[in-house]
């Protein structure tokens, strides 16, 4: 039998472990004996009041006796455990990894936490269960494995540039060969329209630019201000008026040889570096098949996305940046970008992803609360099959809701998909800040948003139905025995006017 999350492994045991606990107490206390009595008791007292001695007499010993029989069934089919079920017959299918790095339940701390092995369950219950868990492994079978970009998505965001010795450097980089570059860009205005056609308009809002890696007179023209680890010190680049012997450690790089590590450590290297490289390796196959782009684009892009807060909050406001041609409002632009970037980043889009982490742990704990509260109800109830019912179909829905989260986290990757058909750039930059994304990030809220509150809002609506259709059936059932019940005394009554008449017919004669 196939479980949701490996918490519900444990959780599932735990409830029917309670569900025996509770039973035996109703048992050798006696108040499981109560609903017998109580059925014994009402079935005399509704026909005694209302009929003469002995047609009541007979009358309540057939509806005892029919109570008693369908009080029994319950007991036998949903109180009475019978069933044994062990830890090691509940199995966790991650087949479409939904969670990382767990094959089995087993691999799980909780197995060292919940202290629980086998229990004993009811044979409606247990069937209650290996039912609508087949029939929702089977739905979200149809589905198949959702890419989860979002799940990619975020956990890319998490990434950050760890080492404060790579920060510094990314900061000097910036402030040494970044701003200066862009303020000549700016003034120059060069013909470099077939890189930008090829690695997008905003390539020189990159600190890795290809436009000033690629283009003489930027980073070949520029160099660290003072010398950089790494870096041996070359008399003929570096300033030549040092005392003999009193040369510095380390030289001084031109900035395309600082970001590419031609002689020495390579920035671009190092900021990669940051990254999990196991993590990073999966999450760059997987984006080179959504969306066709080379290695390199998303290193780039990922590089962007480490450094976009050293960009951004770079010494823009310099005499060489006021620049009358450009567009206007670039710079609040960027400062808004980083706004909704900063705003996606701490608010719904981590928001929604607990959403949805946390759903599966809140349904396994719905379904313990369920199953050990059966025997409450099963007694109250008087052992009805009416309640019976009830608490099955809570459990069927409540399991369904499994395959909701897995339609809604398709709708998810397809609507991500197909709101940036052009590639991993419009994937990435929403998330990471709005420098890659021309749209500021906007449609990509609107995406988390809608399918987020879509793990809410299906499982919501998929349960009022089924409670609706049920609120329904019991009112259909009870009109019918109603209907039912009025029929013999509507044929008594018939009776008893058609005899009375032809008494008096008779008399008149």
């Amino acid at each position: 039998m196939n479980v949701g999350h490996p918490l519900e492994a444990f959780t599932t045991i735990f409830g029917w472990m309670q569900f025996q606990n509770l039973w035996d107490i109703l048992v050798f206390s006696g108040i499981a004996f109560i609903p017998f009595l109580v059925i014994v008791i009402r079935a005399f007292v509704d026909n005694y009041t209302g009929q003469e001695a002995k047609a009541g007499t007979r009358k309540s010993v057939h509806m005892m006796e029919v109570e008693i029989v369908k009080a029994l069934s319950v007991v036998v089919l949903a109180a009475q455990p019978i069933w044994p079920l062990a830890l090691n017959e509940l199995e966790f299918d991650n087949s479409c990894d939904q969670i990382p790095d767990i094959s089995d339940i087993q691999d799980t701390t909780y197995q060292d936490s919940f202290d629980v092995s086998n229990a004993t369950v009811p044979v409606w219950w247990y069937a209650t269960m290996a039912i609508s868990k087949g029939i929702t492994g089977a739905a979200i079978a149809g589905i198949g494995c959702p890419e989860d970009m979002v799940r990619t998505r975020i956990e890319l965001d998490l990434q950050r540039i760890s080492d404060p010795e790579v920060a510094q450097n990314v900061q000097r980089f910036t402030n040494e060969c970044f701003v200066r570059a862009r303020s000549r860009y700016q003034n120059e205005r060069p013909d470099v329209s077939a890189l930008l056609e090829q690695h997008g308009i905003d390539d020189p809002e990159f600190v890795g630019s290809r436009v000033y890696l690629q283009t003489e007179g930027f980073y070949d023209r520029y160099r660290a201000a003072s010398p950089v680890p790494g870096f041996d010190y070359i008399a003929a680049r570096d300033d030549p008026d040092y005392n003999e012997g009193a040369e510095p450690d380390y030289g001084r790089p031109m900035c395309d040889d600082w970001w590419n590590g031609d002689t020495g450590p390579s920035l671009r290297g190092q900021i990669l570096e940051q990254m999990d490289a196991t993590f990073w390796e999966n999450a760059r196959d997987s984006m080179s098949g959504w969306f066709g782009a080379s290695n390199e684009e998303l290193e780039d892009r990922m590089i962007r996305r480490l450094v976009e807060e050293s960009a951004v909050r770079a010494p823009h406001i310099t005499s060489g940046l006021v620049n009358a041609d450009t567009n206007a409002g670039l710079f609040s632009r960027l400062t808004a970008s980083f706004g909704i970037a900063q705003q996606e980043m701490f608010s719904h889009g981590p928001m929604m992803l607990t959403i949805r982490e946390a759903a599966p742990i809140v349904q396994s704990f719905l379904l313990m609360g369920i199953y050990m509260l059966l025997p409450i109800l099963l007694v109250v109830s008087l052992y009805s099959w009416g309640p019976v019912f009830m608490a099955t179909m809570a459990i069927l829905t409540i399991t369904f809701w499994s395959y909701l989260w897995a339609v809604s986290r398709w709708l998810e990757d397809n609507m991500t998909a197909a709101m940036y058909p052009d590639g991993a750039g419009g994937f990435l930059g929403p998330a990471f800040g709005s420098l890659l994304s021309p749209d500021l990030g906007m449609k990509d809220s609107m995406i988390t948003m809608a399918t987020g509150l879509l793990h809410i809002g299906l499982p919501l609506v998929f349960s009022m139905i089924v409670g609706w259709a049920g609120f329904k059936l019991k009112d259909s059932l009870n009109a019918n025995s109603q209907t039912t019940g009025s029929m013999p005394n509507t044929g008594s009554a018939a009776g008893s006017g058609a005899g009375r008449k032809l008494t008096e017919s008779s008399g008149r004669r």
